[in-house]
């Protein structure tokens, strides 16, 4: 094990403790909390994380599962296990990660909000398409205008090689017999 390998902290075993917890009694982020303090007593271990970064922790768990609809609230605030919730605690009783709760509609929503999206156009495109054209005008690969090291530099090749491709999958196919 590495110095840096906190398994109790494991998404698996984060939820498995959750969901044990609110499988008997609904939790909040401090009962949850005091449940991985004891976990980690119980085991004669270290936690390996300051209790702030412990608590950060669960409670994007616990946020997890409430997006699933596997844990939500009751009138006084503490989250519940739904009927999905004691579903998934009986098929997963040693946890869960992303790879299941993706399989809920409501998370794989959440995902797709809030993923990385690119940027848009490249703001490179001035530096490609002279390299496209250069290429396609006869000059060498060599005859890059830009500095090295530049990305303006790294798109004029990439636009010339580019050209340089496209045209040999348009030539046509010759045989090696024919002169």
């Amino acid at each position: 094990m590495f110095d840096n390998d906190h398994p109790l902290l494991s998404t698996a075993s984060l939820t498995a403790l959750i969901l044990h917890a609110a499988g008997k009694a609904p939790v909040t982020l401090a009962t949850c909390s005091a449940g991985l303090d004891d976990l980690f007593r119980r085991a004669n271990m270290q936690p390996g994380l300051p209790e702030d970064e412990r608590r950060v922790k669960l409670a994007r768990q616990i946020n997890h599962l409430k997006i699933a609809r596997i844990l939500e609230p009751d009138a006084e605030g503490r989250l519940a296990l739904t009927a999905r919730g004691r579903e998934v605690l009986d098929r997963h009783p040693d946890g869960l990660d992303q790879t299941i709760l993706v399989t809920f509609p409501e998370f794989a929503a959440y995902l797709h909000a809030s993923a990385h999206h690119p940027a848009g156009m490249d703001p490179r495109v001035q530096s490609y398409d002279e390299g496209y054209s250069a290429q396609q005008d006869g000059l060498p690969f060599t005859a890059n205008p830009y500095s090295e090291n530049s990305v303006d530099h790294q798109s004029w090749e990439n636009g010339w090689m580019q050209a340089q491709d496209t045209q040999q999958q348009a030539a046509p196919f010759r045989p090696l017999s024919e002169p």
